[in-house]
């Protein structure tokens, strides 16, 4: 047979078995086991060594075929989607070459029409404790809670985040994500001192956090600064013990960024060592200050367990020869004791005469919205930003020095109280209250919460659902 000849035959074959449906021009891209099919939102987890697949459900209209899928900028070769059974399958080697994001994607389909698909490419799915605690290794990241955290196997855990001192150019706090899904983190403890009582090992150099920006104890909690883009929300606190010198939460120290849909299981415990209070520095179940650009929605903390001790020594040797500020030496005008005294009281307003002598006015001083205090707050110590929609336990609290009176859910900045914090006044608190256990168990108060993210029961408190993003499992 000639050339020619040869390629007319070849090409009457190909065509033959195109006709026939011989030639497979199917795409094979389909799911393995172990691999997941998403409800409605598709997460993946680009630590991962080796490339995976994921399918998302997705219905069409009978006849309807997808043609294509992007994400942002980045398009998916054909070979790298699927769609078949209501099941759209998206191709590791496609969703490999995605940065961290939380945006949807963009599905093509042949009627012209596209649909949009919720996904987070996460930094990590994180798993386990030194997962959890190594996001201090990386402060932006987009990170997502894959089961309950059990933080128990570490001794003591660092808060994430550094804060070293106001104006310190090496602060870096958690400008990231935390996508808890519903899931828990519990069995923590986050200490700066071995004990509330008094700080002499955090002064002779033996507390308990390991890095500098910890161990002074300022904005203690499981994160120490959640910065003003940072994310948290979804997340159950369970069992978390928090310990600082002063601005402690178990949630956060200090927040500037958005903290939404949380719960402080009633186990938590938040206390503080410091005879400084009411001028802003503050303890809270949740924070100890929600920042001027902290933004809390429908967030819920169940512990009573927010105190300062009854008697607090600091030895800070700052203090030789000086007059405490009301607390203590209030008869010493020329003491020599290097101590500082009572945090656990309602702060004295006190007259200092041109001689040193200092003399008790029998006023007590009162906190930026008139309210006595001595620092502890059933959510948050102040509030300069907005909190909505959030509830706390209520709670009487008996001073080292005074009577029993409710703690209060958080005080905002009024200027005029408090002019030694600014004139301005700031901080908003919509529809927050500390309330009773019967009523925080009534589901009708949470009628802004989202029932996809919130399990609400007569007679029971709220719990949040887990996980909320949900999907199923391809088998062997």
């Amino acid at each position: 047979m000639k050339k020619g000849t040869l390629l007319v035959a070849l090409g009457l074959i190909t065509t033959l078995l195109s006709i026939t449906g011989c030639k497979n021009d199917e795409n094979k891209l389909a799911l393995q086991a172990g691999e997941t099919i998403f409800n409605n939102k598709i997460i993946y987890d680009r630590s991962t060594e080796t490339p995976y697949n994921v399918g998302v459900k997705l219905s069409l209209d009978d006849g309807v075929k997808v043609t294509g899928v992007k994400l942002g900028r980045i398009e998916a070769e054909k070979e790298q989607f699927n769609y078949k059974d209501g099941v759209l399958i998206l191709g590791g080697e496609f969703l490999s070459k995605l940065s961290t994001q939380e945006k949807n994607f963009v599905v093509s389909l042949s009627n012209d029409k596209t649909v949009k698909v919720p996904s987070i490419i996460a930094t990590k799915v994180i798993k386990t404790a030194a997962e959890f605690q190594a996001i201090n290794d990386n402060l932006t990241g987009i990170y997502v809670l894959g089961n309950d955290i059990d933080l128990s196997s570490i001794s003591n855990f660092e808060p994430l985040g550094w804060y070293y001192s106001e104006t310190d150019t090496s602060n870096s706090y958690f400008h990231g994500i935390l996508e808890g899904n519903g899931y828990s983190i519990k069995n923590a403890k986050v200490w700066y001192n071995s004990t509330a009582e008094n700080n002499s090992l955090v002064y002779n150099g033996a507390g308990l956090f390991q890095n500098p920006a910890h161990s002074n104890g300022d904005n203690i909690g499981l994160f120490q600064v959640i910065g003003s883009s940072g994310i948290v929300r979804n997340v159950t606190f369970d069992n978390i013990s928090v310990r600082g010198r002063t601005i402690c939460g178990v949630i956060a120290g200090n927040v500037m960024g958005t903290v939404e849909n949380c719960l402080i299981r009633e186990n938590c415990i938040v206390e503080g060592g410091t005879h400084f209070y009411d001028d802003d520095c503050n303890i809270g179940g949740a924070f100890g200050i929600v920042a001027g650009s902290g933004n809390v929605i429908n967030t819920v903390s169940l512990t009573a367990k927010v105190s300062f001790p009854e008697v607090f020594i600091d030895n800070d040797d700052t203090y030789v020869g000086k007059i405490g500020n009301g607390w203590d030496h209030t008869n010493e005008p020329g003491n020599t004791d290097y101590t500082w005294k009572y945090a656990n009281v309602d702060k004295p307003l006190m007259n200092y005469a041109d001689d040193g002598s200092v003399n008790d006015t029998g006023s007590k001083a009162k906190d930026s919205n008139n309210s006595f205090t001595n620092g502890i707050y059933s959510f948050a110590g102040k509030t300069w930003g907005s909190i909505t929609n959030c509830y706390s336990i209520s709670w009487k609290q008996t001073p080292y020095e005074g009577s029993a009176r409710n703690v209060y859910f958080s005080q905002t900045h009024v200027g005029a109280n408090k002019p030694g914090s600014g004139s301005e006044n700031m901080g908003t608190l919509t529809s927050c209250s500390a309330l009773p256990a019967e009523d925080l168990k009534n589901p009708d108060l949470y009628s802004g919460y989202d029932k996809n993210v919130w399990s609400l029961e007569q007679g029971v408190y709220p719990k949040l659902i887990a996980p909320q993003i949900s999907y199923s499992v391809i088998s062997e």
